[in-house]
């Protein structure tokens, strides 16, 4: 019961970009831009400017923007109440989704809940955890899934899974011959960074603090935003990073990337399921949460 366009067209405003906007709603920036420019053709109205690769809105688009959020707001709310009422699991989940997550963990999770549940329509937003909480205190998504420390006082956290993190080289790495590392041995590798704000960035640097590791010695030759990219450029033979073991298992598998082992202890952490309350608002956000808490993630080797 509402515009796909409305939607599309609020990210876009919200990401300032039809590149980062297309890539959270995992379509082609063509298909974004084909929406929008659907939607002045019908208004007949010029609503978004481009600014260099920033796309800023026209008077008339900050406008529409105002009242196509109060239109989706009362979207969901409608819905919202009607199911309510009949107990019926039907409506719109909107959920925030860290790119692991979103790639790795759930796939099968939405696959199995939608044969349970096939009235539920999920809209997923990808972005890094410091986005995720962002969205969830600015109401555009019911609840995120995310990895790493949580900043909000008003978060509230249940994990779901468990990751290891691994540092993973090219098979031709002279670092892979070495049996037992020191976590100094790092240093002498141009590294491949994940993006400032997310989970895994911020357990790297936890990482280097705690092993007295001066991020100042650490050459960082390359950040990006995506953990496929990420173990594609460390194949490639250009560095070495850390990403999750969910994110390196056909990698591992046809031997092209090899681990590198500092010790015997293996680096931990969880995915969490965050919301900013305890208990669910609607039966769809209830029923999602329960699923989750119950789903059996198994690590891929």
């Amino acid at each position: 019961m509402e515009d796909h366009r409305l939607k599309a067209f609020c990210l876009v405003i919200e990401m300032k970009s039809f590149s980062k906007a297309a890539e959270a709603k995992f379509m082609t920036q063509s298909a974004m831009s084909h929406l929008i420019k659907n939607l002045e053709d019908e208004l007949g109205v010029k609503l978004l400017n481009r600014k260099g690769k920033t796309v800023i809105p026209t008077s008339a688009g900050r406008i529409f923007y105002e009242h196509a959020k109060q239109i989706l707001d009362q979207y969901r709310k409608l819905e919202n109440d009607v199911y309510s009422i009949v107990e019926k699991v039907k409506g719109t989940l909107y959920i925030g989704a860290s790119t692991t997550a979103a790639i790795y963990l759930l796939p099968q999770v939405f696959y199995n809940f939608s044969k349970d549940y096939p009235q539920v329509q999920i809209e997923l937003l990808v972005s890094n955890t410091e986005g995720i909480i962002q969205d969830l205190h600015e109401g555009k998504i019911d609840i995120g899934i995310v990895e790493g420390k949580i900043r909000s006082s008003k978060a509230f956290l249940e994990d779901i899974a468990e990751d290891e993190i691994v540092i993973i080289a090219s098979e031709d790495n002279p670092l892979t011959k070495t049996k037992s590392l020191k976590s100094y041995d790092l240093t002498s590798q141009p590294f491949i960074m994940p993006e400032v704000g997310s989970g895994m960035r911020e357990f790297i640097d936890d990482f280097f603090q705690a092993t007295n590791i001066n991020t100042k010695d650490i050459n960082i030759l390359m950040t990006l935003g995506n953990p496929e990219l990420i173990v594609q450029m460390v194949q490639s033979g250009i560095g070495i990073s850390f990403v999750s073991k969910w994110s390196v298992f056909k990698a591992i598998k046809d031997g092209s990337i090899k681990l590198l082992h500092i010790s015997d202890k293996k680096l931990k952490r969880k995915f969490y399921l965050v919301s900013l309350e305890g208990e669910p608002s609607t039966l769809v956000i209830k029923t999602f949460r329960e699923f989750i808490k119950g789903y059996r993630f198994f690590m891929p080797f």
